[in-house]
C-alpha cells in the first residue's frame, strides 16, 4: 500500500472537509440505540487507508489500533440514524498474514509490490428484529462467518479492490461480490485524501435474508416480498487521514449510499439513499 499517495498540496481545504465529517461521525444519539448491524469493513476503512512509510517497532509485525464512532442507519435501509462504536485492531505479519476487525483473517498468497490476493475469512454481524420497530416479527439474522477470496491492486494513485464471499456459519447463508475503486493523494505534508466508489452484488439467498418478507411475516404496511439476485447498493466516499506523527493519526469519512432495485423495492427499505460518517483516532506501531 505504500506509494498510494503522490505529493499534492491542498492544505487550505483541510478544515472544510473535517467539519462535516465530524458532524456526522460523532452523532448526539444514545448508545442504547445501537443495534447489531455493523459494517466495520467500510466504516473503519479510513483508518487503514494510509500506512506509515517506515516499518514499525515490532520487527515483522505491523499493528494499527484505533477507536471512534460512526453515524449510520439502525439497519441497512433504515431511515433512523444511530450511533455506532468503531473499534479497530489490525495486525499484519511480514506482509503475508493479517488479523483485523476491518479486513478479517487472511493470507496474501499472491504478494507483489502493487498487488496482493488470497483467501480470507470475514464476519457478518447479522440483524436483530429488536433493532427497530420496522423489523418486529421478522426472524433474527445470526452472526455469520464468510469465506472467500480477495485482491487489491495499485496503479499510480489508483487502488482497485474486489472480493467474493460465501456465508457458511449459520448467518444469512448467501454470497456477495464486492468491487471498489479509489484515488488517493497527499493534500499536505501530514494530510491524505481518498475518494472512492464501491458496489455490492448479492445472490438470491442474501437478498431474501436481508430484504425479503415471507407470507407468515407480512402485515399491514409490510407486504410479502421475494427479492432476487442483483446489485444491493452503490456508494461513494471521501476519506481524510491526518498524521500528527508517524504513529498517531485521525481518520474521517463521509459516505453516501444508494440502494439498488432489489433492495430499494423491499418494504423494509425506509430510505433508498443515506449518508454515514465516522471519526477515528488511532496509533500505528
Amino acid at each position: 500500500m505504500r506509494g498510494f499517495f503522490n505529493g499534492m498540496r491542498r492544505g487550505p481545504l483541510l478544515a472544510s472537509l473535517i467539519a462535516p465529517m465530524m458532524a456526522l461521525g460523532l452523532p448526539i444519539t444514545q448508545a442504547g440505540a445501537e443495534g447489531r448491524y455493523n459494517d466495520w469493513e467500510q466504516w473503519t476503512s479510513a483508518a487503514n487507508a494510509v500506512l506509515p512509510a517506515r516499518p514499525g517497532k515490532l520487527g515483522p509485525f505491523r499493528v494499527n489500533i484505533a477507536a471512534g464512532a460512526a453515524a449510520a442507519p439502525e439497519y441497512i435501509g433504515s431511515d433512523t440514524i444511530a450511533s455506532k462504536p468503531l473499534p479497530l485492531l489490525d495486525i499484519n505479519y511480514a506482509g503475508t498474514l493479517f488479523l483485523s476487525t476491518q479486513q478479517g483473517i487472511g493470507w496474501n498468497i499472491w504478494r507483489k509490490r502493487t498487488l496482493r490476493a488470497g483467501p480470507r475469512i470475514t464476519f457478518d454481524y447479522g440483524r436483530n428484529a429488536a433493532d427497530a420497530p420496522s423489523l418486529a416479527g421478522l426472524p433474527d439474522i445470526e452472526l455469520g462467518t464468510e469465506i472467500g477470496l480477495f485482491f487489491e491492486g495499485f496503479v499510480a494513485s489508483w487502488r482497485f479492490k474486489g472480493d467474493l464471499r460465501k456465508e457458511v456459519g449459520g448467518g444469512h447463508g448467501g454470497s456477495l461480490i464486492n468491487g471498489e475503486v479509489a484515488w488517493g493523494s497527499r493534500w499536505s505534508k501530514n494530510a491524505s485524501l481518498i475518494l472512492g466508489m464501491r458496489t455490492t452484488f448479492m445472490d438470491d439467498t442474501y437478498a431474501e435474508s436481508y430484504f425479503g418478507i415471507a407470507a407468515a411475516n407480512a402485515r399491514a404496511g409490510r407486504s410479502e416480498y421475494t427479492p432476487t439476485a442483483g446489485f444491493r447498493d452503490i456508494n461513494a466516499y471521501a476519506q481524510l487521514v491526518y498524521d500528527f506523527t508517524q504513529a498517531l493519526y485521525v481518520a474521517t469519512e463521509l459516505r453516501g449510499t444508494s440502494l439498488m432495485a432489489q433492495a430499494a423495492d423491499s418494504p423494509l427499505a425506509e430510505s433508498d439513499a443515506f449518508f454515514t460518517g465516522s471519526v477515528m483516532v488511532g496509533y500505528r506501531f
